[in-house]
């Protein structure tokens, strides 16, 4: 029997009607007041996903609500005391009331009013807004004193609130805010100043001119990219357990110069979608199509391709809808949207698009790229490569110029190295008990002499290694790989082919021409080894011995033996072909071990994988005592052997050539060098990268039941969702079709989407406050007219990103002050009205490369690969795996020389393990689609930047060049001089010079500071050792130090790291 509806007390009534006949009521928007409460509390039992409905009713849809049930009507327009909602909503009764209780869901009493007012309005539905095409409405009508329509709309808003813009900021906030808006790097003093001049004179010129500069500069593509490879889910490795090492880095030069470019938007994500599909697509269409490559892949062994393949396109589902469209598909992967109209079918309509793909479930942690992949050169256009080869050659000149006391002082150690060597190393070969390999088609044996015999490297080209260590009386400090040669193997040497840039494809082209390739070599791509009581297959991943270092008798000048160590893809060792004789290659151990307590030893060594790069001949053998690294080719040592005055012309050479590329004092030569060919080579050669590509065969797509791949249900075609406007007519049913739908010109997401992310760059939020959910469950836009305004004018300007760019940050709204008043930020804390200036806290990347800039230590190069700056400890020890596959980015090795100093957008990025520096400070790991990263405030941010080694550094070199300026001409006081630098100090990192009580601060910290080191230079010494740069040695330690010390004060500034 049903409960008798609740009496409502007439008081309420007559209270409500008392109050709207005082004052009429407000009209009521859907999609802005209703909606929100419904979509938070109502739709996921009442909404569109059909399966999770309750009581089969629907309040999305105003048919649904407005049709009568059972003698009721969920919702009577006009009539909230005879609309079943209402009633649920202020019902007493705990089995009644809605939402229930136990749903921890609850409307306060303004909501409730708000239902109650819009139902006696009409109950008007309307379609969500963000599905409507954005249509350009008309400027407010004080938009005529305005230049810029974004102050029309943002001015009409505030004074409907009754607020006033706030005033300009000054030329010195205006200039550091644009500078790291636009390039992510600082203005320097000397900028600031000249910027200040010009406002002064005529300050629309000074702006309009410092804007124009802004934009043309390279570094504005690097700025603009970090956000879309943070979309785009960028990562230097494959993710996952493994998280093996991809070469990408070609797709983030194409973003970068797509963006300097100003490529319309439009083309920019055609390009990305379907850039394999143009109809004469170039090479840099191919590149661009990596953008759907960026996915996580997996080669674990377990796992089920067909699950796999499922997860890599689900992940490119949702990275479409998050990135470009604003919508959470991802959502209707399992039932459909709670939400949202999107069902299941329209999901994996959209699927199916990627479905069609060559890729393959297992794949990606061998050491090269997973399939589909292309040969191609970068996109960056840059004027460097003159200058680059003049500085290659005259350093080389440099190289090859012999110094005789740099000679003569190597020729001392290494005499005395060869005799304590001599004393004090011992090889023990030792036999190989069993080999084993996941390398399907290998082929291998172990001879009479324990030695491994490799016919066939496989499709892997790895080999675990079972031996037994011998009983010494001395710890066993390291191991030694000997690889000899054989008379079968081509040129009769150590391996299976050369090893020269390109040499797989010019070995095929000689072997289809029945010409022999050149000497035989391999590369070693990768060794890791660990030891037991007992014996075992594989490595054992959890008992891993660390190598200190590894030292070989050979190798070529691009594979030098660290090479095995590095985590980047195609590096490793590999011996100079001109050596005769056995090559070997020494791993000293980080602790020695001791044979009695764990006697089995397990090697795993990885060679070039598909590239018929595969040793021979392997022997393996313990070391006692100390290898010092001295391994020297045996042309050296013979020449060493031959006394000084005896030597001829030809040997003295043949030492200098060795000496210059091993002597300590030549070592930052050697390292600028190898870094200027790296650079030139990027710039000028073939590289691998990921692409999109049609599958030969391409697979058939279904409902999957619950999102399992083992449960497919009805098939599907690819298809856009129902919701929202159909493609084009006569565009393809493929990816490219996709694309084509995307940036239709009637097509309401994209161009809101784009309008919102880039607002969100310069103003710390978007118009839209959930930049990944133009959805039910998304914000509304705080000003959704000036939103579409903006969508309809980019899209008609031909999709400009610049010129959308150039429009906000000329407005007023733009270049208000950001210091506000306590009773504003009461009303407004966030600043959505816009009432101030935008302040917000910079990205990570841009908080370092601001340290390197002002430090003087910033290498602006854009573009190339990757780098490996400074890293706590083994960084990636804790998450890296061995045994089952060549899988590089298994072990951090440091860069040197200019890679330290490179911007962050260049820093190698490991999924499982980010630079610490970074995530500190919310860098997301890029496993998934980012479109907002997390803007939290910890301890460890400050840490950070007083212990990390590259603020430390930069501390050091900021204090350095302050101590170089010229102080100004002042009273002669005591002190003045230090003032001076100390204004410039201050200047240079925040763009304004120090208040009174600041300066005194600074420079009672630096008298302290110099007081401390005076008495103790040993810790001046210790503190200025922080990072590879060289120091002035002319500059005293402690003053040196106490300046380095005031440096790192102002570089923990909350000012320093604030985009004021």
């Amino acid at each position: 029997m049903a409960r008798p509806r609740p009496i409502i007390p007439l008081g309420i009534f007559v209270a409500l009607a008392l109050r709207g006949a005082a004052a009429a009521p407000v009209p009521l928007d859907y999609n802005r007041d209703i909606k929100p409460i419904l979509a938070e509390n109502c739709f996921a039992c009442h909404g569109f996903d059909e399966k999770a409905r309750k009581g089969k009713l629907r309040l999305d849809l105003a048919e649904a609500a407005y049709a009568e049930r059972d003698g009721r009507v969920p919702i009577k327009p006009g009539d909230p005391a005879g609309s079943e909602v209402w009633q649920r909503l202020i019902s007493p009764h705990e089995d009644e009331v809605m939402p229930p209780l136990d749903s921890n869901h609850r409307l306060d009493a303004a909501q409730k009013e708000k239902i109650r007012s819009w139902i006696a309005q009409g109950a008007s539905y309307a379609q969500h807004w963000a599905f409507v095409p954005p249509r350009r409405p008309a400027l407010p009508s004080a938009s005529a004193q305005l230049a810029n329509p974004i102050d029309a709309f943002v001015h009409a808003r505030l004074a409907a609130e009754g607020l006033t813009p706030s005033p300009e900021a000054d030329p010195r906030t205006l200039i550091r805010r644009l500078a790291l808006d636009l390039t992510g790097l600082p203005p320097s003093a000397e900028e600031v100043a000249a910027f200040e001049r010009a406002a002064i004179a005529n300050r629309p010129a000074a702006l309009e001119i410092l804007v124009s500069r802004l934009l043309a500069s390279p570094h504005f593509g690097e700025r603009l990219a970090l956000d879309w490879l943070d979309a785009a889910r960028y990562a230097d490795t494959n993710g996952f357990s493994i998280d093996g090492g991809r070469h990408h880095w070609l797709w983030r030069d194409w973003v970068i110069q797509a963006f300097n470019d100003n490529k319309p938007y439009d083309r920019f994500l055609v390009e990305q979608i379907a850039g394999d599909l143009l109809p004469q697509r170039t090479e840099a269409d191919l590149i661009a199509s990596g953008f759907q490559r960026n996915n996580m892949t997996t080669h674990e062994g377990g796992t089920i391709p067909e699950e796999n393949l499922v997860n890599y396109n689900a992940d490119r589902v949702k990275t479409l809808g998050e990135a470009v469209l604003g919508l959470t598909l991802g959502c209707a992967q399992c039932h459909d949207h709670k939400y949202d109209p999107i069902s299941m079918r329209d999901y994996y309509q959209l699927f199916a698009y990627f479905n069609s793909l060559g890729d393959r479930g297992l794949d990606g942690n061998a050491g090269i790229n997973a399939g589909p992949a292309a040969m191609a050169r970068t996109v960056l256009r840059t004027d460097e490569v003159p200058a680059l080869r003049a500085e290659i050659a005259a350093r080389e000149e440099r190289l090859a110029r012999r110094d005789d006391a740099v000679l003569a002082a190597w020729e001392r150690r290494e005499q005395v190295r060869l005799a304590e060597r001599g004393r004090g190393l011992q090889v023990i070969p030792l036999r190989a008990r069993k080999v084993s390999t996941p390398n399907r088609g290998a082929g291998f044996e172990v001879t009479a002499e324990g030695r491994v015999r490799i016919r066939n490297g496989g499709d892997l080209g790895a080999f675990d290694i079972l031996a037994e260590l011998p009983r010494t009386p001395a710890p066993i400090t390291g191991l030694r790989f000997i690889l000899h040669p054989e008379p079968d193997l081509p040129g009769g040497g150590w391996g299976s082919g050369p090893t020269q840039p390109g040499a797989a494809r010019a070995a095929k082209k000689k072997a289809a021409a029945a010409v022999p390739p050149p000497k035989g070599t391999f590369k070693l791509t990768a060794v890791a080894l660990s030891v037991d009581a007992v014996p075992g297959d594989q490595v054992n991943l959890h008992k891993l011995e660390k190598i200190a270092r590894v030292t070989a008798n050979s190798w070529e000048p691009a594979n030098p033996p660290a090479g095995c160590l590095d985590p980047r893809n195609d590096s490793g060792w590999a011996p100079d072909l001109a050596t005769e004789g056995p090559v070997h290659i020494t791993a000293t151990l980080a602790r020695p071990l001791d044979p009695a307590a764990t006697p089995h030893l397990t090697v795993q060594l990885n060679f070039g994988a598909g590239r018929g790069l595969i040793a021979g001949l392997i022997e393996v053998a313990a070391i006692t005592g100390v290898d010092d690294g001295t391994d020297l080719p045996a042309d050296v040592l013979a020449a060493l052997a031959v006394p000084p005055a005896q030597r001829t012309a030809e040997l003295v050479a043949r030492l200098w050539t060795h000496c210059a590329g091993h002597a300590g004092e030549l070592e930052r030569e050697r390292v600028a060098l190898a870094n200027l060919r790296e650079r030139l080579a990027a710039l000028t050669e073939p590289f691998s990268t990921m692409v999109m590509a049609v599958a030969e065969k391409p697979r058939e797509t279904f409902i999957l039941r619950r999102g399992d791949y083992a449960q497919p249900g009805e098939r599907v075609e690819v298809g856009t969702p129902a919701a929202l406007p159909p493609p084009p007519a006569g565009v393809p049913a493929n990816r490219l079709g996709l694309a084509r739908w995307v940036v239709m010109p009637e097509h309401p997401l994209t161009a809101r989407v784009a309008v919102n992310r880039l607002w969100k760059q310069f103003f710390g939020t978007g118009l839209v406050a959930t930049p990944a959910d133009f959805g039910s469950q998304g914000e509304w836009p705080s000003h959704p007219e000036l939103l579409d305004w903006l969508a309809v004018e980019f899209r008609e300007s031909g999709w400009d990103v610049k010129r959308l760019v150039r429009g906000i940050v000329t407005s007023q709204t733009y270049r208000q002050s950001a210091v506000a008043s306590p009773s504003l930020l009461e009303r407004d804390p966030q600043n959505r009205l816009l009432a101030r200036g935008p302040r917000f806290r910079l990205p990570a990347e841009l908080i370092r490369d601001q340290a390197l800039a002002v430090s003087g230590l910033l290498v602006p190069r854009v573009g190339g690969p990757s780098v490996n700056p400074y890293a706590p400890g083994d960084l990636w020890r804790e998450v890296s795996h061995y045994g089952s596959s060549p899988a590089t980015a298994q072990t951090f090795v440091q860069d040197h020389g200019e890679k330290l100093y490179r911007r962050s957008l260049y820093t190698y990025w490991k999924r499982t393990a980010p630079p610490p520096n970074l995530t500190a400070f919310d860098a997301p790991n890029r496993e998934v689609c980012t479109v907002a990263r997390g803007n939290t405030v910890t301890p460890l941010q400050a840490l950070v930047l007083l212990n990390d080694v590259q603020f430390v550094e930069a501390a050091r070199a900021l204090g350095e060049r302050t101590i170089g300026r010229r102080g100004e001409a002042g009273s002669g006081k005591v002190g003045d001089a230090d003032r001076s630098r100390l204004r410039w100090m201050f200047a240079e990192c925040v763009a304004r010079p120090p208040g009174t009580k600041e300066l005194e601060v600074l420079h009672a910290a630096l008298i302290r500071e110099r007081a401390r080191y005076a008495r103790d230079e040993a810790a001046a010494r210790a503190f200025l050792a922080a990072g590879e740069s060289p120091r002035d040695e002319r500059v005293p330690a402690p003053e040196h130090a106490a300046w380095s010390q005031v440096a790192a004060l102002v570089l923990n500034l909350s000012e320093f790291v604030m985009r004021n």
